[in-house]
């Protein structure tokens, strides 16, 4: 076999399937659709607070970031097995429950009329 041999076969095989470039793009915009969620998660605290004077507004907010944050980092550990991300994936898994558990508790309250 000779070197195009090899090249075409090697085309065959992974073609369908994201290279290497492909791979490290998606990882750097996962990274950064990350970190724009969190800016405008907090961007959400500060219009609520300050404009609607309800701070718990962006508690909707927290509890979709901190799920995201936490089912991102619990797939990194099935993969890379790391501890770290582990770690940080039931850490953020429980902050996105206490979110949920705050937000559920302010929508009652409202509703009730308290």
């Amino acid at each position: 076999m000779n070197k195009e041999d090899i090249l075409a076969k090697s085309r065959q095989e992974n073609k369908g399937k994201p290279d290497e470039l492909e791979v490290a793009a998606f990882g750097k915009a996962s990274r950064i659709g990350m970190f724009v969620g969190g800016a405008i998660c907090m961007i959400l605290v500060l219009v609520s607070r300050w404009l609607l004077g309800r701070g718990d507004f962006a508690l909707a907010g927290w509890m979709i970031y901190m799920a995201m944050q936490g089912s991102s980092n619990l797939v990194l550990y099935k993969h890379l097995k790391k501890q770290g991300k582990l770690i940080f994936g039931i850490l953020y898994t429980v902050f996105a429950v206490v979110f949920m558990v705050a937000f559920a508790i302010a929508i009652y309250k409202y509703k009730v009329g308290m």
